[in-house]
């Protein structure tokens, strides 16, 4: 899925948990843009990868993509990495929570692609496909555009029911 889809789909469905819950801010928000977009730091021509050079190209090469980025233990790894720096930078911990929420988002919208993702690395190495193998996106094609589509249309109207 591209990035854009992914913070598409993403800030759809976690828009109505932030404003209902009183976390709808500036920060919250930037938390969990780059929460959906992290998981594919282990791929160099990725948004994100394109942004942080030899350390996009290190994770890949030891990991590959949707390696041990995209699994429970990558999740974990870097949900307690986002723990530390928010408190070494003596930034709210809540932005960590909504980073995770982001992180696995990306998961489980990647988990409907046609290859799905190995959850359980490094213990198991096949990968869940969320939709059976019958309902499915390819990244790129028509069907991710139909994705983004429906994902900002519900963007557009909750924006217009929570913010404005």
């Amino acid at each position: 899925m591209q990035y854009k889809t992914h913070l598409a789909v993403t800030y759809a469905a976690a828009l109505p948990a932030l404003a209902s819950t009183g976390n709808l801010t500036i920060g919250n928000t930037v938390a969990l843009g780059i929460g959906t977009l992290f998981p594919d730091i282990d791929h160099p021509k990725s948004f994100i990868g394109n942004r942080t050079g030899g350390i996009s190209h290190s994770i890949g090469a030891v990991f590959g993509h949707r390696g041990l980025a995209h699994s429970i233990l990558g999740v974990v790894f870097f949900q307690l990495i986002s723990k530390w720096v928010l408190n070494y930078l003596q930034l709210p911990p809540e932005f960590a929570d909504w980073f995770i929420v982001g992180y696995i988002a990306h998961l489980v919208e990647d988990s409907f692609s046609k290859t799905g993702v190995a959850w359980l690395q490094p213990l198991y190495s096949r990968r869940i496909q969320f939709g059976f193998k019958k309902l499915y996106y390819s990244t790129g094609k028509s069907s991710e555009s139909l994705i983004l589509g429906v994902a900002m249309a519900a963007l557009i109207y909750q924006v217009m029911q929570f913010v404005l």
